[in-house]
């Protein structure tokens, strides 16, 4: 009986310990950013690039100190996200996305761009040019990031991934030339600022830089659906 009492009492320890991270997600809409045109593997058309605004909620244990509304970026191009609260996990960044996780390499790029732009891009005042250069940024990497190739690979007129404005024409100068210092910097691969990811098996993943202090609930006023997929043409 004592053995049958401590089997059934570690089971009750692993599912606890199951749950401890997972969080419930719900998007509230959208931030600083622009709507431009991409071309990648799994998506095509005008999307939003920016900021994401989610609100955490439900998490226990260590998932539990996330609780509350953020400003997120994403690393899912293949998924939309939805205003309905959904369940994720609270994983590694090199886990994201979940359809084709990106690994240490491409993980350590994307924390270098989070340390060079020193939480600027994760604040309510943040311009359009730097959160939508930012986003652009992280699909980039995720995407095309490699650091035996020249200037490891990160060019947005080249290669897997693509960005123009919604016209078809090039980037306005302004995002341009936040793009040259964030990709100079993810280029190096230094690693940097402590990150997590949201990740959903159907919804759209997140990166969650836990460092910055969730935005006050004041400062993020409901704006509806949102989501880089959620403004795909034809879909």
């Amino acid at each position: 009986m004592k053995t049958c009492f401590f089997g059934f009492g570690a089971m009750l320890l692993l599912a606890g310990a199951a749950q401890a991270n997972v969080i419930n997600v719900q998007y509230t809409g959208t931030g600083a950013g622009s709507n431009v045109r991409i071309a990648s593997p799994s998506t095509n058309g005008n999307v939003f690039a920016g900021q994401l605004r989610p609100t955490l909620s439900g998490g226990t244990g260590e998932a539990g100190t996330y609780n509350g509304n953020w400003l997120t970026y994403c690393t899912d191009l293949s998924q939309r996200v939805t205003s309905s609260t959904r369940a994720y996990e609270v994983v590694s960044l090199a886990q994201l996305p979940d359809s084709e996780p990106m690994g240490a390499l491409k993980a350590n790029a994307i924390r270098s761009i989070y340390t060079a732009a020193n939480s600027s891009q994760s604040r309510v005042s943040t311009s359009d040019n730097l959160a939508a250069a930012f986003q652009l940024a992280i699909w980039e990497i995720v995407t095309d990031f490699n650091p035996a190739a020249t200037g490891s690979g990160l060019d947005l007129t080249s290669g897997s991934f693509r960005a123009t404005k919604t016209d078809g024409s090039a980037l306005g100068s302004g995002v341009q030339s936040e793009l040259s210092w964030l990709l100079s910097a993810a280029s190096l691969g230094a690693g940097g600022e402590e990150l997590v990811g949201l990740r959903s098996g159907q919804y759209q993943d997140q990166i969650l830089p836990v460092a910055v202090p969730a935005p006050g609930a004041a400062a993020l006023a409901s704006l509806g659906v949102l989501c880089l997929t959620g403004r795909r043409r034809g879909r």
